[in-house]
């Protein structure tokens, strides 16, 4: 069930039941283990400012951009209409579906134990990865559910509202604007499906993520924060920094 509190000094906080989050714990081991396998794989310098960026995150306050977009109003967009021609995107639903090459970018780009838990629980809770490739080769992907968020969110989802979140590009293809086509085409397949709204979020202090889905059809919803306890996810509304751009996504400045 959902219900809003007022919380000391009238901020307002909605609640919703949801899963227990993984411990604290548990989520410092598994970004310090991937660490050391970028480490590994990426040497010293690139593992330096994946670290600076783990901090950021880690020491950051957690605030979230949250973005829709009505698929019930908006037909076809322009640049999926104008897609090029190098791009082709796969939609999967299972771990079978994966070609192994693909499979071995996607898990030894960080973790592979970590990595494929991840999918096979995405999997069983019925999402959908998207891959795109550029001249045959994949340059990244994106992941949807309908119906409900992969983790408890800032408000319950409609039975025909889409999650699209972890959205990864790989290095050496990112700065051609692959982000936004990808989320893009995923957003024109949801509206011939008929699906109702879709949601997605980003990391405030993530610029270049915001940068992306300013320019995709994404409208800026607000800014938040959240925390689980006993079961329930508190959340607390706060303003956006002041936008810049267009009316699309507005941002204050991504994967």
């Amino acid at each position: 069930m959902h219900d809003a509190r007022v919380m000391r000094g009238g901020h307002k906080r909605n609640c919703e039941t949801a899963e227990q989050r993984p411990q604290l714990g548990m989520a410092l081991t598994d970004s310090i283990s991937r660490l050391i396998n970028y480490y590994q794989r990426h040497g010293l310098e690139a593992t330096l400012q994946r670290a600076r960026v783990f901090l950021r995150r880690l020491f950051s306050s957690h605030r979230l951009v949250l973005y829709y977009y009505d698929l019930s109003k908006n037909g076809s967009i322009a640049s999926v209409r104008n897609w090029p021609d190098h791009l082709t995107v796969a939609r999967i639903t299972s771990q079978e579906e994966i070609d192994q090459e693909d499979w071995q970018k996607v898990a030894n780009f960080w973790n592979p134990e970590l990595s494929h838990r991840n999918f096979s629980e995405r999997f069983r809770k019925g999402a959908t990865v998207w891959l795109i490739r550029s001249e045959g080769k994949l340059a990244g992907y994106g992941w949807t559910l309908t119906g409900r968020p992969i983790k408890p969110h800032f408000f319950p989802f409609a039975a025909n509202d889409v999650h699209l979140f972890d959205f990864l590009i790989f290095p050496e293809c990112r700065g051609r604007g692959i982000n936004p086509l990808l989320v893009t085409y995923i957003l024109d397949q949801l509206a011939a499906e008929r699906r109702t709204r879709a949601y997605i979020e980003a990391a405030e202090w993530n610029h270049s993520q915001l940068t992306s889905l300013s320019k995709t059809g994404f409208h800026l919803l607000g800014v938040a924060r959240k925390a689980s306890l006993f079961g329930r996810t508190f959340v607390e509304w706060g303003r956006p920094k002041e936008p810049s751009g267009s009316e699309s996504a507005q941002v204050s400045g991504k994967s």
